[in-house]
């Protein structure tokens, strides 16, 4: 899914409001910056997005990077070269994502060298799905008097949270909606009142039918990671798991870089709505 990356709302609300002070904003004419979009998930090899920025007044694409040269590693002394695949994709081709491991992503570009590290946490797995009716909230009801002639449902993830260890999770859920069209949603949450638990977890705020299929991918990732896709989530509205960055949310690359690289373990399930 190729999703196409704007400047923060924070510009819009600027435009839009009164203000007697002239304000100079950074439209990024000069001076682009490389954005990475990296992760490694366990057992699968490292991937990576590469372009610039693009100016504010560019409608077009970000141009993509095709001549950067990337090494992943892990604290062991494993390592591999990342082969370019085109359109400013990078992949590794026999390392592959261990939980536990810290990989290190080092990115040479221009004369420049970015680095980023993450380690992969532990694998929280989905134990099941399960649905809750929607009622009439919202009118998603259904049944008599309801004006619809299906029962609309929420669809949630059930785990297990690790006792006495800091979980951040990702949530991935991708569908077809009304209009046939395959969409993604992303998600992120931790476990402050769920340490330990058995709990269940909100995937999306699309309602489905029974029959309908759901793909759920529920990862666990470092505490980096989650603050990146926070800062992310703040910066604009609608964005989340594995989107590049409008502005400039906290990440892990140096030398002002902007993205993310992250390493997480992850789970899958296709649910069918009983």
């Amino acid at each position: 899914m190729k999703v196409n990356i704007f400047l923060s709302l924070f510009f819009l609300f600027l435009l839009t409001i009164s203000c007697e002070k002239v304000i100079d904003i950074d439209l990024n004419e000069a001076n682009p910056k490389p954005v990475f979009e990296a992760y490694m998930e366990n057992d699968s090899t490292c991937y990576v997005k590469a372009a610039w920025t693009s100016s504010y007044y560019d409608n077009s694409s970000s141009p993509a990077i095709s001549n950067a040269s990337m090494t992943i590693s892990d604290q062991t002394g494993n390592s591999e070269s990342m082969l370019y695949q085109g359109n400013g994709i990078y992949k590794g081709t026999s390392l592959l994502g261990v939980i536990g491991n810290t990989y290190t992503l080092d990115v040479v570009l221009e004369g420049v060298t970015y680095t980023a590290t993450s380690t992969m946490p532990p694998l929280t797995v989905i134990d099941s799905c399960s649905t809750q009716p929607l009622g009439n909230f919202f009118g998603g009801g259904g049944g008599p008097g309801s004006g619809n002639s299906k029962p609309k449902f929420w669809v949630f993830a059930n785990y297990t949270d690790s006792v006495d260890y800091i979980n951040y999770y990702a949530i991935r859920t991708s569908y077809y909606n009304e209009e046939n069209e395959y969409v993604t949603d992303y998600r992120i949450s931790d476990d402050d009142l769920t340490d330990g638990l058995s709990t269940r977890t909100f995937t999306t705020f699309n309602r489905f039918e029974s029959g309908d299929t759901v793909t759920i991918e529920f990862a666990s990732i470092d505490r980096v990671t989650h603050l990146y896709f926070k800062t992310l989530e703040d910066a604009i509205s609608g964005a989340g798991f594995a989107s590049a960055a409008p502005a400039n949310p906290t990440n892990n690359f140096t030398n002002g870089a902007l993205g993310y690289f992250g390493a997480w373990s992850k789970d899958r399930e296709v649910f069918i709505l009983p």
